[in-house]
């Protein structure tokens, strides 16, 4: 006997693991163009858009204020998406680091999000 394996796509169930209320957990923001972001993107705040963390960039880019609740292809410009700013519980192993990050430089990030209400937690 056979038995079939599925790999499902993530989804929001699979990174949220709590939050204190979905109209204030979560904002409606606008993504910078030219990225196709995967869900749990960690994300920065630069000149109003949101955008991957880049924390060996400089300026606002490197610091870590949401992570992405949704997959979005802003490929072709920019796009509207929701993200998890505040009040919540996610999985740390559903996070989405950009290449290359550090340890120190992954756990300042993760003090970040902390510090707005953010909690990333191991799961079971």
């Amino acid at each position: 006997m056979t038995v079939a394996t599925f790999n499902q796509p993530k989804d929001l169930g699979d990174l949220l693991l709590v939050q204190v209320s979905p109209g204030w957990s979560k904002d409606r923001v606008t993504l910078l163009g030219g990225s196709d972001y995967p869900l749990g993107q960690v994300l920065a705040k630069v000149a109003h858009k949101y955008q991957a963390l880049d924390p060996s960039g400089a300026g606002p880019a490197k610091k870590a204020v949401a992570v992405l609740a949704e997959r979005v292809d802003a490929s072709a410009g920019d796009a509207p998406a929701v993200v998890i700013a505040r009040g919540a519980v996610v999985a740390r192993a559903e996070l989405v680091w950009p290449a290359g990050i550090t340890e120190p430089q992954q756990t300042a990030a993760l003090d970040e999000l902390n510090a707005l209400g953010i909690v990333a937690r191991a799961t079971l």
